[in-house]
């Protein structure tokens, strides 16, 4: 029944959402495109939405915000029954490689500190409900999401914001937020309860490395730039998701150290404490076309991550036991539709630098990567 009354208020909220649409002054945001790569195998098929949507509340400096995003992504668990480390499965095999059902409605309120044409700061809280559906027999000893999940969360913190598209292919500005989410036990409904908290602090620089485009200045329409990128996040608790521990949060929040640091095992890291710092060096050129913004993106990359608390200890208890350090570093080139879609391939090398984690996932810790890319990475 419990589980019952939450997916119908995920629901009421979602038509809520879309019929807030047409309310006047309301902005919009496509937040991600969802994407699973299972189903045809190494595509990354476009099988979900996260939408955001804001409603200023008079002249006072308050808005409304919503969020509803639901997917049918591929997710793992990278554990036996015993809690051990295991290699990627092959395939599909719905016990540690499953597809994975995940449905998420906000309700929060926004209070401006500043805000002009350029910048923004804000406060921020959050009522969160989530809904997942998993591996339905993987043991929840260790994992309290591992069968599924359905609860609900606060989030409160502030964000500061003053990137945008100065040119129609370059990007400029930075943005910084800082997060505290809190899912108590008493607010979901799954016999296996979640209890944690997590701190999140994301950071992103967008700098220009030529004088404007596209101006008598500078005619030229080839922008390059450099975006610098951190993230980090500590989670405590007695019963921490699996998805908390392999994930970044935040606002919007992004995927873990395997699937941010290119060339590493997504879904690989289970750790209380995590970061994560990336550069890259993009030079974007002119579009293709003179009224549909499509044009070309070349860029070198290079990421880092490091974790702490590697979850249940399977090498030991000691620091270095559960503690790690992983970069790689590469090139890639992609096609970018209306600055959102970034259809291309990037290759590169990893570099495990010290990680108890590698000779696991790995028959060569060291190696050649590549990959296919649907949108951008940061």
């Amino acid at each position: 029944m419990q589980k019952r009354a939450f997916t119908m208020s995920i629901i009421f909220i979602l038509i809520g959402s879309m019929y807030a649409a047409a309310a006047p002054g309301l902005s919009f945001t496509i937040n991600s495109i969802k994407t699973n790569s299972d189903i045809v195998a190494g595509l990354p098929l476009p099988t979900g939405l996260d939408l955001g949507f804001e409603l200023p509340l008079g002249a006072s400096g308050t808005s409304l915000t919503l969020r509803t995003a639901a997917g049918y992504e591929s997710r793992m668990i990278l554990r036996n029954a015993l809690s051990a480390p295991i290699a990627e499965p092959v395939s599909i095999d719905s016990y540690n490689r499953f597809f994975w059902t995940n449905m998420l409605a906000e309700l929060g309120l926004r209070q401006y500190m500043l805000k002009d044409d350029q910048s923004s700061a804000w406060l921020f809280a959050i009522i969160r409900g989530r809904y997942e559906h998993t591996a339905s027999t993987f043991p929840t000893t260790l994992f309290a999401d591992a069968q599924g999940t359905t609860s609900v969360a606060g989030l409160a913190g502030l964000a500061f914001d003053s990137t945008y598209w100065r040119e129609p292919n370059r990007k400029v500005g930075s943005s910084v937020e800082l997060s505290l989410e809190y899912s108590p036990s008493f607010a979901n409904f799954t016999a296996a309860p979640t209890d944690f908290a997590r701190a999140n602090l994301t950071a992103q620089a967008y700098i220009p490395l030529s004088y404007q485009t596209g101006t008598l200045i500078n005619p030229s329409s080839i922008a390059p730039y450099l975006v610098l990128y951190g993230v980090g996040d500590y989670a405590v608790g007695t019963h921490i998701p699996q998805e908390v521990l392999t994930t970044f949060g935040g606002l919007v929040g992004t995927k873990g150290i395997g699937d941010m640091v290119r060339g590493t095992q997504p879904w690989g890291y289970e750790a209380q404490g995590k970061a994560y710092v990336s550069a890259e060096l993009r030079v974007a050129g002119p579009s293709f076309f003179p009224s549909f913004l499509l044009y070309p993106v070349g860029y070198l990359f290079a990421d880092a991550a490091g974790y702490t608390g590697l979850y249940g200890a399977p090498f030991g208890s000691t620091f270095s036991d559960t503690s790690g350090i992983v970069t790689s570093a590469g090139a890639g080139a992609a096609v970018s539709v209306f600055n959102f879609l970034w259809l291309g391939v990037y290759a590169g090398w990893r570099w495990p630098i010290v990680d108890p984690l590698a000779s696991t996932y790995f028959s060569s810790p060291s190696g050649f990567f590549w990959n296919f890319t649907f949108v951008a990475h940061y």
